[in-house]
């Protein structure tokens, strides 16, 4: 069945990796449609895309249907469809996008409740900066983002006391071994709390966590996993799982989490810490680079705030400063 004019419905966004997308915080509009029809159609919900087609969730039921590239889908997107094709995408929440240079922008998961950025206590090693990026991103749109240390029966002696700083910041970090099971009782109450996208570098273990929660919850129905091709060591493509009353969301591994379209002044929302000293600078645009009067750099003088934390904060500002230099 063909598409009705687009005069006759709402025009769909265009395709994220056009020209026209330079901000990675409108992600949520991206490729949206609305069918003229959409009365005469079923919504399903997107549990795996696998390209020309995608895997969906239709009236209980796991089916694949079409997909069209006028409308680009991701795990979790809600579509309408007649049972053989996507025939339109709704409006898309709370999305988890991110940017590459050698990628453009990528939407990744959609229609979240919360962001949990699994780390590894051993190896890969943890890197504070990674998770940085990720709270700049998520308080910036206001999605609930916490921590899950995986390994931690291997793990490095000093990896709490990296996490302090963090943890300063108001964010959560749940500790969990996959292998013992430690941890996993409060990380299944958090994720039971809505629908959650698991994110971080690979080998930290995101699947292996899913799989633990899963089966010790005995969510996992072996048919359809083997329908869908699941189960498998590593991630190709973001995928949804039931759990409880609500959505696991498994992504790929990543290398790093970029940025595009945020401002500058935007980056210190990632920093509760550096945000609530910066009501104190004389300067209303202060960055807390060399400015004069700046409460935040007086605090690390001080010993009020971590280095670390202004190191960290100025390591993003800086890249998303060069983004904004014009191209000649």
């Amino acid at each position: 069945m063909g598409l009705k004019k687009q005069g006759r419905g709402r025009k769909p966004n265009r395709d994220p990796k056009g020209p026209k997308l330079r901000n990675m915080l409108g992600a949520a509009e991206w490729n949206t449609f609305e069918p003229p029809n959409k009365d005469e159609l079923k919504v399903a919900r997107v549990y795996v895309n696998y390209g020309i087609e995608s895997g969906v969730n239709l009236e209980g039921a796991l089916v694949r249907i079409a997909n069209r590239r006028k409308f680009p889908v991701v795990a979790g997107d809600l579509v309408y469809t007649d049972g053989n094709t996507v025939e339109g995408v709704m409006p898309r929440g709370k999305v988890l996008a991110r940017y590459a240079e050698e990628s453009g922008i990528r939407l990744i998961a959609s229609h979240l409740d919360q962001v949990g950025i699994v780390c590894s206590a051993s190896d890969p090693p943890f890197q504070e900066t990674f998770v940085d990026r990720y709270m700049v991103y998520c308080r910036i749109i206001d999605l609930p983002l916490f921590i899950i240390m995986n390994k931690m029966d291997e793990a490095d002696p000093e990896i709490q006391k990296r996490l302090e700083p963090i943890q300063a910041a108001g964010v959560d970090v749940i500790f969990v071994s996959a292998i013992s099971g430690r941890g996993f009782p409060e990380l299944r109450k958090r994720l039971a709390r809505g629908i959650t996208v698991l994110s971080g570098m690979s080998g930290v273990g995101k699947s292996t966590i899913i799989n633990r929660v899963l089966r010790d919850d005995e969510m996992i129905p072996t048919q359809e996993l083997t329908k869908y091709g699941r189960g498998k060591h590593t991630t190709t493509a973001a995928e949804v799982y039931d759990f409880r009353e609500t959505l696991l969301i498994d992504t790929p591994g990543i290398k790093i989490f970029g940025f595009l379209g945020v401002d500058p002044t935007q980056v210190q929302h990632g920093f509760p810490d550096i945000l609530a000293l910066s009501e104190k600078c004389e300067w209303g645009g202060c960055l807390h680079q060399r400015e004069q009067g700046c409460a935040v750099r007086a605090a690390v003088e001080q010993g009020d705030l971590h280095p670390m934390r202004l190191r960290a904060y100025t390591e993003i500002l800086e890249q998303v400063q060069d983004q904004q230099k014009p191209e000649y």
